[in-house]
């Protein structure tokens, strides 16, 4: 039994290393979308109507935050399932350190709502009018928050 779940090590390194590219394939996205921003900001106006700089640095930061997410994951699960000694986890900062599931649970879960917050914002910048569907975002945001508050209120 044990030497199955020393098998499964490696299944961990492969969640990591992707969740590790999945983080850079981000990052390029966003920069790609910020470039295009800044080259619509000198071409200067009239910009069209998808083809709005403002939105399109929203939609940059977007795809940062979602980098971070795959970043945090892969460091949390990194440091969860394959650090053996506290020497090995010398160049993680100290939040990074994941002791047990729960703990990269929550960080995960903090990393998704600083992503969900901003979407929210770009997406209530993104609309011309206003309609109760343009609170579905906020309204889920405020929910996993407020999960968040009161779990980690109950430990």
């Amino acid at each position: 039994m044990m030497r199955l779940l020393l098998q499964l090590r490696w299944l961990a390194v492969v969640i990591a290393l992707f969740s590790g590219l999945h983080a850079v394939a981000m990052v390029v996205v966003g920069v790609v979308r910020g470039f295009e921003a800044y080259r619509l900001i000198l071409a200067g106006p009239p910009w069209a109507e998808e083809h709005r700089p403002g939105i399109m640095l929203a939609e940059s930061i977007d795809a940062f935050l979602v980098g971070m997410v795959f970043i945090v994951f892969s460091i949390g699960t990194t440091t969860l399932f394959l650090a053996r000694d506290e020497r090995a986890l010398a160049n993680v900062p100290a939040w990074m350190r994941v002791h047990d599931l729960a703990e990269l649970k929550f960080i995960v879960w903090e990393a998704i709502l600083a992503a969900l917050v901003v979407a929210s914002l770009g997406g209530l910048v993104a609309r011309e009018s206003m309609s109760w569907a343009t609170l579905v975002m906020p309204a889920t945001v405020l929910v996993l928050a407020l999960g968040l508050y009161l779990t980690r209120r109950s430990r």
